[in-house]
């Protein structure tokens, strides 16, 4: 179903990942398996629902985040949050329908509801005394 998550190029059109530095980050996920969808939970803090791409393309999901750079609060003495986009892609396969793949971006937190083809989805047949 799910096979691991791989490190992609940027594909073609999609927004800069680092505004500044060119550091790339691989964010955390959680995929769960809803039966008739597929929910996936990343971290991307720092980000914007406008900044995120969300693709769906020959199988594979893949996630693309800008972050822009922090305002400093006064002359920076020491550093150590480095900023940079995100890229995430996972191969799905066939069976999932990408015209109906809905993205929500709320407190750092991507969520992204993949749903199943219908002809591929789990179900119970009921079985009949005679």
């Amino acid at each position: 179903m799910i096979a691991s998550p791989q490190t992609t190029a940027p594909a073609a059109g999609s927004p800069p990942v680092s505004p500044e530095a060119g550091l790339t980050y691989r964010p955390n996920v959680d995929i769960a398996d809803c039966g008739d969808s597929l929910v996936l939970i990343a971290d991307i803090p720092g980000s914007s629902a406008e900044a995120i791409d969300v693709r769906f393309e020959d199988g594979v999901l893949s996630i693309d985040a800008a972050v822009l750079p922090r305002p400093a609060a006064g002359k920076t003495v020491r550093r150590e949050y480095g900023i940079g986009g995100y890229r995430r892609s996972f191969q799905l396969g066939d069976g999932f329908d990408g015209g109906q793949i809905e993205a929500g971006y709320q407190h750092g937190v991507l969520t992204v509801r993949i749903p199943r083809l219908a002809a591929v989805q789990p179900r119970t047949i009921p079985v009949k005394a005679s």
